[in-house]
Parts: structure tokens; sequence; C-alpha cells
């Protein structure tokens, strides 16, 4: 029988929340230009140095994040030398997607089979970090729609194109299902994704969280 994994520190688990909050919400600063979009990649570095020594506890886990780490390296050099290409702009909204989705599931995993030394607010941050995650994959394949698929998403308010960086607003407003109506999906695939967006959204603060207070036995494991 193999011993848990050790669970990372309380420290690291906000240090990764806090990096992750401004990768996900700090998109619109490559729109002023290469330095703030160079200053973006570089929260990006902080996050893969954060996710990679902290939260792989085997070893498949590891490769997996190194993997996507390097994709997300490279995509994010690209981005800042290329920053007004199209291609550039695909292939780092699709780094930040292969970093995320690796991320996510490292983290879920975390939650489904909690290390032994895992307390409650640990576990509550890894579950806020799986939420930003799922947030930012899901605006990762939207971002890739409005690049690869122009017109697949429509912004009524102001009849403007749309970015990639218009699609992190997007996800987290459906993954809320707050429906402001102000960006909305008109092609096939995109009202699919915004679909299955606004149903795991829900079934992730009900089902997820729901498991952490009421099955993985939180208050026992606070009073060992």
């Amino acid at each position: 029988m193999t011993d848990s994994p050790a669970a990372p520190s309380r420290r690291h688990l906000a240090a990764l929340l806090i990096v992750l909050t401004v990768a996900q919400f700090g998109a619109p600063l490559t729109l002023r230009g290469h330095g703030w979009a160079a200053v973006y990649v570089a929260v990006y570095i902080a996050l893969i140095a954060v996710a990679v020594t902290r939260f792989a506890p085997n070893a498949a886990q590891h490769r997996l994040l190194i993997g996507a780490s390097v994709v997300m390296g490279a995509a994010g050099l690209w981005f800042v030398l290329h920053q007004d290409s199209t291609a550039a702009q695909a292939i780092l909204v699709s780094g930040i997607g292969v970093l995320q989705a690796a991320l996510l599931v490292t983290l879920g995993d975390a939650l489904l089979r909690p290390p032994a030394d895992l307390r409650t607010t640990d576990m509550l941050l890894i579950a806020l970090s799986a939420y930003l995650l799922i947030g930012g994959v899901f605006a990762a394949f939207t971002g890739l729609q409005v690049l690869l698929d122009p017109g697949s998403w429509v912004a009524l308010s102001t009849g403007e194109d749309l970015g990639w960086q218009d699609m992190v607003y997007a996800s987290f407003v459906t993954l809320a299902t707050l429906g402001f109506g102000d960006i909305v999906p008109v092609g096939p695939w995109a009202r699919s994704l915004a679909a299955a967006e606004a149903v795991v959204g829900p079934l992730f603060v009900a089902v997820v969280i729901a498991r952490l207070v009421g099955v993985a036995g939180l208050m026992q494991r606070d009073k060992r």
C-alpha cells in the first residue's frame, strides 16, 4: 500500500489562487502593446513556476504539467514577438488552454482523492482555483472560435469585432449563468459550447462543493 501524497502548503495554494486570478482577468493587458503583453505572459510563467514545483504529486502529473508548460512558454514567446498576428494569438490561446487544462486535471485529482493531511481551507482554495480554471479552459475554446471562425460570437451592445480577450469575460459570465446578453453565441458550435459551460458551472458548485463539505469528511480532517 503506497502512502498518500503530501498536500501542498496553504501558502502555495493561496499563491496559486492569486496568480491564477491575475492571469484570468488580466487579459486586457495584451491590448496595451508589446510591453504589457510580455507582462501578461510573465504572469503565466509565474503560474507555471508555482504549478510545476508544488502541484504534481506523482510522476505522470509532473510530466503533464511540464509538457503543458513548454507549450505555454513557446506560445507566449511567439505571441510577444508577433502580437498582431491572428495565428500568434491563436497559438497563445491554445497554450493557455493546454496549461490550464493540465492544471485542472491535477487539481481535480486532489479534490477527488485528497491527501490525508489536507484541511478544509486548503480544499476550498483548490476548489476556487479549479473553478477559475474551468472558466479559463472554456475561455480558451471560445477565444479560438472568435479567432478562427469570426462571427461565431457577436457583441450585441457594440457591434464591434470580438477578440479572444473578450471571451474571458464572456466565459465567466456564462459559467456563473449571469446571462447579461451583451456577447452571445450565434454559430452552432458556439451555442453548444456555451450550453456546456452553463451546465458545468452550477454542477461544479452544487456537486463538487457539496462533496467537499458533506462527503469528504472535512470536519473529521480538521480534528486530526
